[in-house]
């Protein structure tokens, strides 16, 4: 009975977003474009200096350097596409009739969670291919040791996609927290862009952002990383998992008492 609501919620979730809703003429094109965009753009540009004879010298970069704007936009994106999905509840009112037909929201949040994480786990993991595949091609020179297949590339290709499916269930938490849309989306943005790169002017913030959960996540990619986490890679991707887990299971509990 209880995953009869949750998939009943998964399938409601997949039914209003289909067709040209902001999920898939917005908020997944840009999850995969821009990064894409941007890492292609960067190895361009740093193939056309490593071709200029004698004029500068650029270092080969590994996969360990390859897939950080994946690992971060496309994450916060899917989180934003959560946070979306959630707080479209409010409009029209629309709250009231889901809590009618689904008194209690944890199943509510959890189909959520669950459409939204599968679709970005499947983004994260196409994305990640394009950019490891795509860097040696056009960029021979400089990302011809990025590979696919080596040890990190691996690594990737099955961690990115497990951290946006649990930053899908942190954007549903946020959404239901915050509950207005610009808030919600305004709130990861500035963390995932602003505070925790902020924080590192704060007093001992270094020491601070080695618990943040985004640097975590990074790290526990198996990108390189200029702060590292007083832990290992597969401790700081369980921790960065368990912040995101913890944010859907506040927002859970919330609603029950507001309820």
């Amino acid at each position: 009975m209880i995953a009869g609501a949750v998939a009943r919620n998964v399938r409601a979730e997949q039914i209003r977003t289909g067709g040209c809703s902001r999920l898939w003429t917005v908020e997944i094109p840009a999850a995969a474009g821009i990064p894409v965009a941007i890492t292609f753009a960067v190895a361009l540009i740093a193939e056309s200096f490593a071709r200029i004879p004698g004029q500068i010298s650029v270092l080969q970069v590994t996969t360990s350097n390859a897939a950080y704007w994946v690992i971060t936009i496309t994450v916060a994106m899917v989180a934003v596409a959560g946070a979306d999905g959630q707080t479209a509840e409010n409009r029209y009112h629309a709250g009231e009739y889901v809590r009618l037909a689904m008194p209690r929201p944890w199943p509510v949040l959890t189909g959520r969670w669950l459409f939204y994480g599968v679709v970005g786990a499947a983004v994260a993991a196409a994305t990640v291919a394009v950019v490891l595949i795509g860097l040696p091609v056009i960029a021979p020179t400089v990302y011809g040791p990025v590979s696919i297949g080596d040890d990190v590339g691996v690594r990737l290709l099955w961690s990115v996609p497990l951290l946006a499916f649990f930053a899908a269930g942190a954007g549903v938490g946020v959404g239901a927290l915050v509950r207005s849309p610009l808030g919600a989306v305004g709130a990861i943005l500035l963390w995932a862009f602003v505070v925790e790169s902020a924080a590192g002017y704060l007093p001992s913030g270094a020491t601070l952002q080695r618990f943040l959960p985004l640097l975590n996540a990074v790290y526990g990619t198996g990108q390189d990383s200029v702060l590292t986490p007083p832990w290992g890679p597969n401790a700081a991707l369980v921790y960065a998992c368990s912040v995101f887990t913890a944010i859907i299971a506040i927002a859970a509990v919330e609603r029950t008492v507001r309820k």
